[in-house]
């Protein structure tokens, strides 16, 4: 079991305050399924997964959300830090309904806004713990949100099957996709597919509740991804 190093005092107080959906402006980030409305409340699901020390795949992408959520007019910046420089590769985007705008960082805005955000590990990147931390400066007000990724053993083969995971497991049609989000999941999941070539599909099955699972928890698949990126 990977035990996580302890948490300052500090840390925990700007995480917890980063969370508190009553604060004056908030940060927070969330997993690539979570549904989020133009407020930057989550939808569904009603218990969204924690990303505090997610896992990320190396020669591949893992993406996650980001939300800042401030009262209209205030003006702000949001920062990407990475602590070693480099050891992954970063990309943010500013989601407008399904389409992504990419950004550079820091980013400047003045309302509440939902970013996608892209992380890159190289095939021989170094297994280890990385900090990304979205950080937010309001008038000089920082709200930082302290994420340590793992960056995990697994990794994607270089060629990728352009399969969705539904038609490798169940062999079922699934339709192409079509706006700027979907097809950055849809390439997620392509490389979820090229994991899966050794791995059991009944196991595989099993984690994603089965060939009729319609569930209302979007973030359910992910525990078939969490299966995928411990294998070695």
């Amino acid at each position: 079991m990977v035990r996580r190093p302890p948490v300052s005092p500090a840390a925990f107080v700007i995480w917890w305050m980063a969370l508190l959906p009553g604060s004056a402006q908030s940060l927070r980030v969330y997993s690539e399924f979570a549904r989020i409305d133009a407020s930057g409340n989550v939808t569904a699901p009603a218990q969204p997964r924690e990303i505090l020390s997610p896992a990320v795949v190396r020669n591949g992408f893992t993406s996650f959300q980001i939300v800042v959520q401030v009262k209209s007019g205030t003006p702000y910046w949001l920062y990407v830090g990475e602590n070693p420089d480099n050891a992954v590769k970063v990309s943010m985007y500013r989601e407008i309904g399904e389409r992504l705008e990419p950004l550079t960082s820091p980013y400047h805005g003045d309302a509440t806004q939902i970013f996608w955000l892209d992380l890159f590990a190289d095939r021989d990147a170094i297994v280890r713990r990385v900090k990304i931390e979205p950080e937010l400066d309001v008038e000089d007000d920082w709200v930082v949100y302290p994420m340590e990724i793992r960056v995990m053993d697994a990794r994607v083969p270089d060629q990728a099957p352009a399969r969705s995971m539904m038609n490798f497991l169940c062999g079922l049609p699934v339709a192409p996709p079509v706006t700027d989000i979907e097809k950055l999941r849809r390439r997620n999941e392509q490389q979820d597919v090229a994991l899966a070539a050794t791995a059991s599909k009944q196991e595989l099955l099993a984690r994603i509740g089965g060939c009729d699972n319609r569930g209302a928890n979007p973030e359910s698949y992910l525990r078939l991804r969490d299966y995928l990126f411990r294998m070695r």
